[in-house]
C-alpha cells in the first residue's frame, strides 16, 4: 500500500494565499453592500423628512371645497396626467444624458433619474447629483459628464419652464394675444438651435467657477429633450387647471393661467435651493396668478391642493419606477451592460 505524497510547502502556501484573496474579496463585497444599504436608508429618511417639512403646518380645511360629486375621478385623472408629465421629464433627462455623456442602459438611466429627482426633497439639492455621479460611474460615465448633464438639463428645464410660464403673462401684465407669441418663439429658437443650450450652460458654469459641460455629441437628442421637457411642463400644469375648475374657475380662462402659472412657480421654486421642493416659494407665486380667475380663498386652496396632488403623483411614480427597475434586476440574469438596450 502506497501513500500519496504530501503537497510541497510552496503549494500549501499558494493555496492558502488564494483562499485569503477570495475571503478578502468576499469581505469587501459585503462591506460595499452594507455601505450601499446604509446610504439608501439615510437618503430615504432624508427624502421622507423633506416631504414632511413640505406638508406640515398647512391649513387642510381649505381643501373642503374640492370634494363634491365627481371630483374624486377628476383629481385621480389629474394625478395620472401629472405622472405622465414626470415621465416626459424623465425621457428628456435621458436624452440629455445621451447627448452630453453617453447612452446608458434603460433601467440604469431610470434609476439615476429618479434617485436624483427625489433629491429635490432634501435641502441643498446636491445629494441627488452626488448619487447620480456615483451611479453614473457604474455605467461608464465620468463625474464631469454627469455634472455636465445636470447643468445642461437644468438650463433646458429653466428655459422651457420660463417659456411655458409666459402663458400667464397676458393675465398678469396686460391684455393682448401678442404675449402668447413669446413662448412659441423662444421654444422654436431652442429647437432650431439646440447648441444655444450648451452655450448658456457653459456661461453658467463659468459664473459658478466650474468646468463647462462637454459639447453635446448628439444635438438631435438635445432637440428632442427640449420637446419632451416642454410637453412635461404642459402636462404637469394640467392638474392645477383641473383643481381650479373644480373650485369654480372658468375652464377657458383658467387654462393658460394654471399651466403657465405652475411652470413659472416651479421654475422659481427650483432656484430656491434652501426650501425642499420649493415649499412656500411656489405657493407664494401661484396664489396671485390663480387669484385672477378665482376668489382669493379658493386660490389659496388650489395652491395647497396642487402641492398635495403633485407630491402624491411624484412619489407614486418614483416608487413605481424604482420598484419596477429593482424587480427587473432581480429577475433578469446578470449580463454585461453593453448588451442591454440603451436609450
Amino acid at each position: 500500500m502506497t501513500m500519496d505524497p504530501a503537497p510541497a510547502p510552496g503549494t500549501r502556501v499558494a493555496v492558502r494565499t488564494r483562499e485569503d484573496r477570495r475571503a478578502g474579496r468576499a469581505g469587501r463585497r459585503m462591506s460595499r453592500t452594507a455601505w450601499r444599504r446604509l446610504l439608501t436608508v439615510a437618503f430615504s429618511l432624508a427624502v421622507v423628512t423633506g416631504v414632511v417639512l413640505a406638508l406640515r403646518d398647512q391649513d387642510w380645511s381649505a381643501l373642503a371645497g374640492l370634494f363634491h360629486g365627481g371630483s374624486a375621478v377628476a383629481l385621480l385623472g389629474a394625478a395620472v396626467v401629472s405622472a405622465a408629465g414626470l415621465l416626459c421629464g424623465t425621457r428628456s433627462w435621458l436624452l440629455t444624458l445621451s447627448a452630453v455623456a453617453l447612452p446608458v442602459p434603460g433601467a440604469a438611466g431610470v434609476r439615476m433619474f429618479f434617485v436624483g429627482f427625489l433629491g429635490k426633497f432634501v435641502p441643498g439639492r446636491v445629494w441627488g447629483l452626488i448619487a447620480q455621479m456615483r451611479m453614473g460611474e457604474q455605467v461608464g460615465a465620468t463625474k464631469s459628464q454627469m455634472a455636465g448633464t445636470y447643468l445642461v438639463n437644468l438650463v433646458i428645464v429653466l428655459l422651457t419652464g420660463g417659456a411655458v410660464g409666459l402663458l400667464v403673462a397676458p393675465t398678469l401684465l396686460a391684455d393682448g394675444a401678442g404675449w402668447l407669441l413669446l413662448p412659441l418663439a423662444l421654444l422654436l429658437v431652442l429647437v432650431a438651435r439646440p447648441d444655444l443650450i450648451h452655450v448658456l450652460a457653459g456661461l453658467a458654469a463659468r459664473l459658478a467657477r466650474r468646468q463647462p459641460p462637454p459639447s453635446p455629441g448628439r444635438p438631435g437628442n438635445l432637440r428632442l429633450a427640449i420637446v419632451f421637457q416642454t410637453l412635461a411642463w404642459v402636462l404637469s400644469g394640467v392638474h392645477l387647471w383641473v383643481i381650479a375648475v373644480l373650485l369654480g374657475a372658468d375652464p377657458a380662462a383658467s387654462f393658460p393661467v394654471a399651466v403657465g402659472g405652475f411652470a413659472l412657480a416651479v421654475v422659481v421654486g427650483s432656484v430656491a435651493v434652501f426650501a425642499p421642493d420649493g415649499v412656500g416659494v411656489r405657493e407664494l407665486l401661484l396664489v396671485p396668478a390663480l387669484a385672477t380667475v378665482l376668489p382669493l380663498p379658493a386660490a389659496v386652496a388650489a395652491a395647497l391642493a396642487s402641492r398635495v396632488l403633485t407630491l402624491v403623483a411624484e412619489l407614486a411614480t418614483s416608487g413605481a419606477a424604482l420598484g419596477a427597475v429593482a424587480l427587473r434586476d432581480r429577475s433578469a440574469p446578470a449580463t454585461p451592460l453593453r448588451k442591454e438596450s440603451t436609450v
